[in-house]
């Protein structure tokens, strides 16, 4: 997945904050938009704005006929499609095809697979608030075992930056977790691992090769391995 972040706020900061200004109204939201790359096939997809009444599939992206969300219960898949020909009833089914379906809610911080049925790929403009606000933190909790997220906080790391545990999106770092990324075909993982040998700690799923911390894009999302019976804090501010 190519994703080009595209956060944009000073024009409309500036416009707002007049319109503000002269009806003696304040506000701290951040709006923005990024466009994100949706290649044919399956991708990993995570809503970095939050927009709409409830996030829904039908509120922060563009519908494809014959398009998939598939979403992770913690345990398994739950698929949703979007169906014109679909029988008895056109438009949002489950995986059956046959029974309808509501499209789900994608809230910011939830991962999900999208699979676009189209031969080219589509640009998909996310458009809504930044999570959190100003002066304000943002809290995901990560369960033990699998949860499938990414980041509720729009910005993109490469790891010449630092990668996904570095600031502003700061991923905790638990011995033994695993990160899970998907390259269009296959998924790559990157574990944790402080008595890895030859080299800890971040090494590649065969838990000996020697690897760097994961980059992160915007609108990207990922599994996280969290192998603690608790669950973590994936905690994200901005000042």
């Amino acid at each position: 997945m190519r994703t080009k972040a595209l956060l944009s706020v000073a024009a409309i900061a500036a416009s707002a904050i007049t319109a503000m200004a002269q009806a003696n109204v304040y506000s701290l939201n951040i709006v923005g938009y990024a466009t994100v790359t949706v290649n044919p096939g399956y991708n990993l997809l995570a809503n970095p704005l939050s927009a709409g009444a409830t996030n829904g599939a039908n509120e922060i992206m563009p519908i494809l006929d014959g398009e998939q969300i598939l979403t992770w219960s913690g345990a398994s898949f739950s698929t949703v499609q979007y169906d014109s020909g679909a029988v008895p009833t056109p438009g949002w089914v489950l995986g059956d095809d046959t029974t309808p379906a509501h499209p789900p809610s994608l809230a910011p911080g939830q991962g999900f697979f999208f699979f676009n049925p189209n031969a080219t790929a589509t640009n998909f403009t996310f458009v809504g608030q930044v999570v959190p606000g100003p002066s304000s933190t943002n809290s995901l909790s990560l369960a033990p075992g699998y949860s499938l997220v990414g980041s509720p906080l729009p910005a993109s790391l490469t790891v010449a930056q630092g990668g996904i545990t570095n600031a502003p999106l700061h991923l905790p770092i638990l011995d033994g977790m695993s990160i899970l990324q998907w390259n269009g075909s296959a998924y790559v993982t990157t574990l944790y691992d402080s008595g890895a040998a030859p080299t800890p700690p971040w090494v590649k799923g065969d838990d000996t090769t020697p690897t760097t911390v994961p980059a992160y894009t915007i609108g990207s999302g990922f599994f996280f391995f969290n192998p603690n019976p608790t669950a973590a804090a994936w905690t994200q501010s901005l000042p």
